[in-house]
């Protein structure tokens, strides 16, 4: 009997994912070949006593030591059990690591989406408001020179509209509570128009606009979107938001758009004496 723990899915996965991102799920998972290496040595163990114990009952079927019949059959069903066990983890050991890939794949395009926002947002220099840069979700990282939390906010052309004069408002509180929030008007997965009816200019200093290359963001946003869909989230009247960490992380998704909360949540955990560097 010969037992494969591979399959050619580990041949696409290899193709699919750069070794970046296999780094990176590697040192988030560093026991699992420690694990695949017990699991080799017992599916090891377990086939060889599997094929004694069947050579065994195959001799007792022939009149030869017909006395340890029973102990072969008990035996063999034995080391079925632990082949299947060890099938069943290792499987489960590559469903995971699938996922990790997955996210980790996710992230690293994420991270490279473009964005266009004021200079003051960089300096906090207020004479720097009418000048604007373009750079990546991933400058927004701590150790990056920004340090932000990003809030994605995605919904219809109406809502994106509040949601501008909310931040619009609340500018003040945003920029103490080291959030930036990027806009995306649904279903087309693009920046806002920026006129007097939109967003009051020069562009809000937490503020900061797609910056579309190709379907880059609307390809990103139309995942996120159909799971928000199923979850029976209305894309363009309720909206939803993909709230990143400053270490780059998704620190969570949110049904509707409420900065105001995402400020008190900040606040809450400020005031409590907690950690705000890492969320």
């Amino acid at each position: 009997m010969v037992l494969s723990f591979s399959s050619s899915n580990d041949n696409n996965s290899n193709d699919r994912f750069s070794r970046e991102v296999r780094l990176r799920e590697e040192a988030e998972s560093p026991f699992r070949k420690v694990r695949y290496f017990f699991y080799l040595n017992i599916a090891g163990g377990a086939t060889t006593s599997l094929l004694i114990s069947i050579a065994r009952i195959a001799a007792a079927l022939s009149g030869v030591n017909t006395d340890l019949m029973d102990e072969s059959l008990r035996n063999a069903a034995i080391d079925v059990v632990g082949l299947a066990a060890v099938a069943y983890f290792w499987r489960q050991d590559q469903v995971a690591e699938e996922s990790r890939l997955k996210r980790a794949t996710k992230g690293a395009e994420m991270a490279k989406l473009n964005v266009r926002a004021s200079k003051t947002l960089m300096t906090g220099d207020q004479d720097d408001a009418t000048s604007t840069f373009t750079t990546t979700l991933a400058s927004f990282r701590r150790q990056r020179g920004i340090e932000k939390r990003v809030v994605i906010a995605a919904a219809g052309d109406e809502k994106i509209r509040q949601v501008l004069k909310e931040a619009q408002e609340l500018q003040p509180c945003l920029a103490d509570n080291d959030l930036v929030v990027v806009p995306v008007v649904m279903p087309r997965g693009v920046a806002p128009v920026v006129d007097d009816t939109v967003i009051i200019q020069p562009l809000p200093a937490n503020v900061a606009l797609p910056v579309t290359v190709g379907n880059n963001w609307k390809q990103f946003i139309d995942e996120e979107a159909a799971e928000a869909t199923s979850q029976g989230v209305n894309i363009e009247e309720e909206g939803f938001c993909i709230v990143l960490k400053k270490n780059g992380r998704v620190g969570q998704r949110t049904r509707g758009i409420f900065l105001n909360n995402l400020v008190g949540n900040v606040v809450a955990r400020k005031e409590a004496g907690m950690d705000v560097k890492n969320i």
